[in-house]
């Protein structure tokens, strides 16, 4: 339970549920199909409140369908604005079967291409603003390092924040002329922490060089929203930035922001508990000048049981009083919350769908986000050891060796891992393959392919992967090692050909087998300074 509020009592305002109930995300909307959609689809399509269930939602067809009902039920008010992460790479919550994915933003920064930048935004905006969603919870604007803190990794675009602002900017760019509101996050930046902030609250002495550049770049760029994330800096304050007056003095005053403030995931135990809960944190972000109360994103995975349903129901319900009290008895003052919904009816008004508004075709634009895709995969993947062994000798009647390392799951913020392994047929398609499980002999003699996603227990120790590789190596034979998530996983490792390839999607595993098996030429570099293999 909140903690008693202590402030002077304030006049009652009839509009005050209204605008609180504004600034809490998601909503409360209910979305439905529409008429002709047959019994199963005229349920709610949400697991909670406001959020659309993908285990309902099962294709890009039936969200454009639910999003212009729900759309067209919101004539006369705001226009439609629902937000999703869908950074490309790692995170994107549009993923069904079909749906083009792009390379993440490391893969960009290996290309090293504002242009690139620039089309992966556009891109991603088109797809979404085909099924409705106005509003991407992206770009990723913090810098790595080496190693991968698990929490950024290859959503980054990599580790000089000079590189990485003309990216980031970029991005936004491409974003938000195709219709999506685009947000820079997490300000004021992840780099050079060491925990994940979904696990523990991450705790720096200052920031890195340069971390703000990339959010001062995305600014310049118009970005509509900063997300503030939950790490602590104690140079700045000794409270989590999204809770601290000084660090969103720091967004407004010297970096010059005007747009929409969001506040991380504050339904996160390791965001939340640090603030006294997710009601006192809720209300400690709108007193620092955050505008809207994030509790989750609008797109889910599955269906959620019942029980969380009720909970995430209760935890809205509890963090619109609290902020409300806090509001009628002085702790928040009555003219931050009518400068958050300002702010928050310009983006409605600005990105928000009325029903006539333009929408791309979604055949069309998920076919132009696939080749971006390509594109951006043709000139990211690196060779970072071994470039004059490729392409591979595989005379005729050789076979390939496929030994994948499964992944041990440590990371939150992924969808990726749900990608099929897509390796073994794009492989089969031109020489014969043989899959062995990691740990087992290999009964040929060609070259052995190692592979795999999230391999790494520890940024201390070698992947799995690697040390695999390094096995398979001892014995003299040519191992090619292929990180298609962090490059990290490469470190360590004896193969004699190394390859990063950022990314488990189908552009991706193209690009790989035309530089194993075609012309064996990588166009990428490794934007991760400190890398050593």
């Amino acid at each position: 339970m909140p903690r008693p509020l202590l402030g002077k009592p304030v006049e009652v305002d009839p509009g005050l549920a209204a605008d609180i109930d504004l600034l809490v995300r998601p909503g409360r909307m209910s979305l439905h199909a529409g008429g002709g959609c047959g019994p199963s689809r005229r349920e709610p399509l949400m697991g909670e409140p406001g959020r659309i269930s993908k285990a309902i939602v099962g294709s890009p067809v039936v969200l454009d369908e639910v999003t212009r009902w729900a759309s067209e039920s919101a004539a006369g008010r705001l226009p439609l604005l629902l937000s999703v992460n869908q950074e490309g790479g790692r995170l994107n919550a549009l993923d069904w079967p079909g749906v083009a994915q792009l390379p993440g933003n490391l893969a960009l920064g290996a290309a090293g291409s504002e242009d690139l930048a620039e089309m992966a935004g556009a891109a991603i905006g088109g797809q979404l603003r085909a099924v409705g969603m106005a509003w991407n919870l992206a770009p990723v604007c913090d810098t790595t390092a080496w190693p991968a803190p698990a929490a950024v990794g290859t959503r980054s675009f990599g580790s000089d924040p000079e590189r990485v602002a003309l990216l980031a900017a970029a991005f936004v760019r491409g974003s938000q002329a195709a219709g999506v509101a685009a947000t820079a996050k997490h300000f004021p930046g992840l780099g050079g922490i060491r925990v994940d902030p979904h696990h523990a609250a991450p705790v720096l002495d200052r920031l890195g060089p340069g971390a703000l550049l990339p959010f001062q770049a995305a600014i310049d760029a118009q970005v509509a929203c900063v997300m503030v994330g939950s790490q602590t800096v104690l140079a700045l304050d000794d409270r989590p930035a999204l809770a601290s007056p000084r660090v969103l003095d720091l967004l407004r005053d010297e970096l010059g922001f005007g747009g929409v403030v969001v506040s991380e995931n504050l339904s996160i135990p390791a965001v939340h508990e640090p603030l006294g809960g997710v009601a006192q944190a809720a209300i400690a972000a709108v007193v620092a000048g955050v505008d809207v109360v994030m509790l989750d994103s609008e797109v889910s995975r599955g269906r959620s049981p019942v029980a969380h349903q009720a909970t995430a129901q209760q935890r809205r319900a509890e963090v619109v009083r609290a902020l409300t009290a806090a509001v009628e008895h002085g702790v928040i003052d009555r003219q931050r919350i009518g400068e958050a919904v300002a702010r928050v009816r310009a983006l409605h008004q600005w990105y928000g769908l009325t029903p006539g508004a333009h929408r791309p075709q979604w055949p069309q634009a998920n076919a132009s986000a696939l080749q971006v895709a390509n594109r951006i995969a043709d000139q990211s993947v690196a060779v970072v050891r071994g470039g004059h062994l490729l392409p591979l000798n595989m005379p005729p009647g050789t076979v390939l060796t496929l030994v994948r390392v499964p992944d041990v799951g440590q990371r939150r913020a992924d969808s990726a891992r749900h990608t099929p392994d897509y390796l073994p047929i794009q492989l089969a398609a031109h020489h014969r393959v043989l899959q062995v499980p990691a740990g087992a002999p290999v009964p040929t003699a060609g070259p052995v392919i190692v592979y795999g996603y999230d391999t790494r227990t520890t940024t201390a120790d070698s992947s799995r992967a690697a040390e695999e590789a390094t096995r398979l190596a001892a014995n003299g034979r040519t191992v090619v090692q292929v990180a298609f998530g962090d490059v990290d996983d490469l470190a360590g490792s004896s193969a004699p050909v190394l390859i990063a390839a950022f990314s488990p999607h189908r552009a991706s595993i193209a690009a790989v087998d035309r530089i194993l098996l075609g012309d064996g030429r990588a166009h990428g570099a490794v934007p991760v300074g400190g890398a050593s293999w």
